[in-house]
């Protein structure tokens, strides 16, 4: 309720203050047959609460008589007053891409330096880039795997998304795969015009609206977000269902494979003035991207600039 609800109420409850004692007064008052005693004590009663009622809305504060006048919802969180509404909630950080905060930098970066100074630097780096040797038959066979095996989550999520089309097209590219495409390690469908239509649950809450929340550098894991965190909990049920040690060398090798695609990125992180920062801000971007593209820079393959006008100017 608006402070203008409770003037009002106070206002109506000092006028019934004031009724009750006229109508003592006039008791006694009758008595004595002064009736006109009695219509003057009245009239001063009531223009005293009046003027009272009207003292306290010109008392009212600047912040009072905003609030009292605002559009705010109580019920919607951070609009507990309209002051709170207007209030910054970012706490002195740096808001990033998908309105992600790195509250936790000091020991996120203190987790950066476990995994990439020790753990990539020292055991997944030097297993990747063994991997790396591998036939390019090989390792394209285990991509095309773990991506039929996406296609189980591409198939709802696409569907939230409002892309009916793209959900039917995983389940077919499911089907192929998993059949003639021998458990999906050959990529079957794409050749038959099925492409891939990814969508994990993280994208999917970024289009519901879901912020990205703070940031997060987790030991042997990597970067990720509450956001993320919810989405990977989700898009992993239906794993709760098989055995862990399956699901343990199901996330160990993805992730050895994943690792060996970033190799020709190194370099750029090797050589970075903060590989944290670098890191962190990558991530940031590239998620939201696949939640607003646009938002993030992306140009759209037809562009409107007018050819004539461009070579008009050239000259």
């Amino acid at each position: 309720m608006c402070l203008c609800g409770y003037n009002g109420i106070g206002f109506l409850g000092l006028i019934m203050v004031s009724n009750f004692c006229i109508s003592r007064i006039s008791k006694v008052l009758h008595s004595c047959k002064k009736a006109a005693i009695v219509s003057t004590v009245s009239a001063a009663v009531f223009a005293g609460t009046v003027g009272l009622g009207v003292g306290v809305g010109i008392g009212m504060s600047s912040d009072a008589y905003a609030a009292a006048h605002s559009t705010y919802n109580p019920m919607q969180p951070r609009q507990l007053s309209a002051k709170a509404a207007l209030a910054d909630y970012s706490y002195g950080y740096s808001i990033l891409s998908g309105s992600a905060i790195d509250s936790l930098e000091e020991p996120n970066r203190a987790m950066w330096y476990l995994n990439y100074d020790i753990f990539d630097h020292y055991i997944l780096r030097p297993v990747a880039h063994g991997y790396a040797y591998l036939p390019q038959g090989f390792r394209n066979s285990m991509g095309n795997f773990f991506s039929n095996l996406d296609e189980i989550n591409n198939i709802p999520n696409n569907l939230l998304v409002g892309r009916p089309v793209a959900s039917i097209t995983s389940v077919g590219r499911l089907v192929i795969n998993s059949t003639i495409g021998i458990l999906g390690f050959f990529d079957v469908a794409s050749y038959m015009g099925l492409q891939n239509q990814a969508m994990n649950m993280e994208t999917v809450l970024g289009k519901g609206g879901v912020q990205q929340g703070p940031f997060f550098m987790i030991p042997a894991y990597g970067p990720t977000t509450a956001r993320d965190i919810q989405g990977a909990v989700i898009d992993g049920a239906p794993w709760y269902a098989v055995s862990w040690p399956i699901t343990i060398a199901k996330w160990a090798v993805q992730g050895v494979h994943n690792r060996s695609n970033l190799i020709a990125q190194e370099d750029l992180l090797d050589n970075s003035i903060d590989p944290y920062i670098t890191t962190r801000d990558a991530y940031l971007m590239y998620d939201e991207n696949e939640v607003n593209p646009m938002a993030e820079g992306e140009v759209e393959a037809e562009d409107d600039f007018d050819e004539a006008l461009l070579e008009e100017i050239d000259g």
